[in-house]
Parts: C-alpha cells; structure tokens; sequence
C-alpha cells in the first residue's frame, strides 16, 4: 500500500537508497525523521524540513538530494508515493518462489527534523533561485534580436518589476531588465542607476547595495554576451 503528503508539506521522500547511502545520508546531518526498508537492502528516508515547501522547491530539494545520495531519481518531486509499513510489497520482481511477497518494515522513526535542516533550507532556496534567474536569462537572450527586442525608449526597471512573470521575484526582474540592457546596447551607467534608484533592498548599508548591483550587472553582462 502507498501513501503521500496532502498538499504542500515539509517533508522530502527518498527512494531506493542504499544501506550505504542512507548510512552517508545520516552521517552528512540528514538524519532521517523515519527509514523505511522497502524490500531486502532498498530503504525510503523521510526528511523533515523546518518549513513547508512551496512545490517547485520540494521538487527541486528532492533532485538535490536524490543526485547526492544515489536515490531513485525519477521518484525525486515535491509528493512522492511512500509504502506504508505493515503490508507487502507487490512488485512483480519482488515475488517469492512460494508466491508470496516481502512484507514493509519500518525501521526507525523520531518524527524529528535533521540537524542540518536550516543550513539546507538557505542552500536549496539559494541554489533554486539562482538557476531560475539563468533559466530567465537564457529565455530573454533567445527572444532578443536586433529586430523583435525591446526599444531602449522601452526598456524600464519597473516594467520588468511589474510584470506578472516576475511575481514576487524581483532579483529575477533585476536580471532580466539588464540582460535586455546589454543586449541593445544601453550604456552601463544608466543600467546601474536605473538599480541604484529602485535598490531591492531597505538595508541602508551602501557596501551591500553596490556589491548586489555589481553581481547582478556581472551576471546579466556574461548572459547578454553569450
């Protein structure tokens, strides 16, 4: 029998570990909150986050993960089926020469986050944001050309700001206002005023904001010359 999270949740599922990987996994700080031993040597581990994950993240953090610790990586999205401890496993392959199948055994359980759990939570939140604005920067650079880009007279922070595309992913906004920037040729000055003045962030410190206008101008410089 299976079972999976209703709706979002906190937990990560993965599938058809090893003895050695769901050793590794608990040595590296993810301890999981219950192992499951689907059938001889192949284990489930749950992971419990600190928050619940919107979907495109849980999917995202189980890829991570699953890459890392040689999981299953097709099981690896934000709601993956477990099997439930107590009834059997009916795969074919898994049938017993006298017809029977092998029973689903929990093998520990604490209910209780890993103790990495905040470390990954900035890392895997990072690391999603960060290839989504390259995904963003790639999708901008092959719509641009000399004939379909926007006008420069067009071109404006708050347009990229504002746009649905963009919903509460303003440093996404940022990246794709200035790969466009690059891309027809406006002048650097202007594209760094035009970050200046509408800065992200309430942080006043001015080290701060020149190092994230910095970076985000590098980053949309290396995509817009691609």
């Amino acid at each position: 029998m299976l079972l999976k999270p209703s709706g979002e949740h906190r937990y990560t599922v993965l599938d058809d570990l090893s003895a050695i990987s769901l050793a590794k996994l608990t040595a590296d700080g993810f301890t999981p909150c219950a192992v499951v031993e689907t059938s001889a040597g192949n284990f489930q581990a749950w992971l419990k986050h600190p928050a619940v994950f919107p979907k495109l993240i849980g999917t995202f953090a189980a890829q991570m993960l699953a890459a890392r610790y040689n999981a299953d990586p097709s099981a690896a999205d934000w709601r993956r089926f477990g099997r439930l401890p107590g009834f059997t496993n009916c795969k074919p392959k898994y049938k017993r020469p006298d017809g029977l199948f092998p029973f689903v055994q929990l093998r520990s359980h604490t209910g209780k986050q890993y103790p990495m759990a905040e470390a990954f939570v900035q890392e895997i939140t990072a690391l999603y944001e960060a290839r989504e604005q390259e995904r963003e920067a790639r999708r901008l650079q092959a719509s641009l050309s000399p004939q379909r880009g926007p006008r420069l007279s067009n071109l404006s922070l708050e347009r990229f700001r504002t746009s649905s595309k963009y919903n509460d992913r303003p440093a996404a906004a940022d990246i794709a206002f200035c790969v466009a920037a690059f891309a027809n040729g406006m002048e650097e000055t202007r594209i760094e005023r035009a970050l200046e003045d509408d800065y992200l962030s309430r942080d006043p410190s001015p080290s701060k904001r020149a190092a994230y206008i910095r970076r985000t101008m590098t980053k949309a410089r290396d995509w817009a010359s691609r």
